[in-house]
């Protein structure tokens, strides 16, 4: 159990791995890449696949799984008690992921799932599976819905001993679910951007709306020219994280290269991916030279002090 506690301390920031790529849906998200399933000789627990984007028509049933995969390189590590839950989950308008009980979301599909084991016992060097069937409804609307199987940890009771300490922390990783009830429909749209400099860069912050009813993965880069045209800074081209169907998301893009004083247009190109052309928007940015602080005065002597306060006198 100690070698387990320890790992559990590498779990905390696992629920990224939610965007883990799923080798039959749509191309990977960049972001999520960097927290796939751990790599050969790491130490750790993940999913695979973390996300399922299932076309499926009312009244039709499906089975998938979910592997647990527990690695580990040491010949001490202990088993590990993981419960499996069911949750819903959506993507706020600052772009975070947000997760709630199951069924509470009017686009849920969490009534839809059934799944087995609800507990495990993972052991390192092993896959352990978690089949979950998912049965639409007959009178299923079109469109996106949403559900999270959710696997964190149980530790066992521990037994405290006198003069030590002991610390217990607790994970949880999600896999996300697209359940895509046809007809669907996409449609993407620019509706503001700003930017803004700092120390650091530029920050651009372009709001996007979509008014389908099935997410967006859209396409954009952005481009940073003087007032000769000359380029100053850009951001290739790379895949967002999704936009939901009926919502809009402002998530800032940051340029890490300063900028020197003076004023640009920002270009920000995007491409929605749902057949219609590429869209493009500019805006202005001002960055202003800073100007240096000045030294604080030294604090006056006292008899200096007392001296000035006799000649006001």
């Amino acid at each position: 159990m100690k070698n387990c506690l320890m790992l559990f301390a590498l779990l905390v920031m696992m629920p990224a791995l939610a965007f883990a790529q799923n080798p039959a849906s749509a191309p990977p998200d960049p972001q999520a890449l960097a927290s796939a399933p751990n790599r050969p000789g790491e130490d750790g627990i993940g999913l695979a696949p973390a996300r399922f984007e299932l076309p499926m028509r009312p009244g039709t049933e499906r089975t998938v799984v979910v592997n647990i995969i527990y690695n580990s390189s040491s010949a001490q590590s202990q088993p590990c008690r993981l419960m499996a839950t069911l949750g819903d989950w959506t993507i706020l308008p600052d772009g975070n992921i947000d997760y709630f009980r199951a069924g509470t979301r009017p686009d849920s599909a969490a009534p839809w799932m059934i799944y087995s084991p609800g507990e495990v016992t993972a052991i390192p060097g092993k896959i352990h599976p978690v089949r979950i069937t998912i049965a639409v409804p007959k009178d299923a609307t079109p469109g996106d819905h949403l559900a999270a199987l959710f696997v964190e940890s149980r530790p066992d009771n521990l037994k405290l001993e006198q003069n030590q300490k002991q610390l217990v922390l607790r994970f949880r990783m999600a896999a996300l679910f697209y359940i895509q009830v046809p007809d669907l429909t996409r449609k993407g749209s620019l509706e503001n951007l700003k930017a803004l400099a700092d120390d650091d860069g530029v920050n651009v912050v372009p709001t996007i709306k979509n008014t389908g009813n099935s997410r967006l993965r859209p396409w954009h880069s952005i481009k940073v020219v003087d007032s000769r045209g000359a380029l100053v800074a850009e951001m290739p081209e790379i895949e967002s994280l999704p936009i939901l169907g009926a919502s809009t998301v402002s998530r800032p893009l940051h340029i890490d290269k300063p900028i020197p004083p003076g004023n640009y247009s920002v270009i920000y190109r995007v491409d929605f991916r749902d057949g219609n052309p590429v869209v493009e928007g500019q805006t202005d940015l001002s960055v202003k030279a800073r100007v240096a602080e000045k030294p604080a005065a030294p604090p006056a002597n006292p008899e200096t002090r007392k001296r000035d306060s006799n000649h006001e006198q």
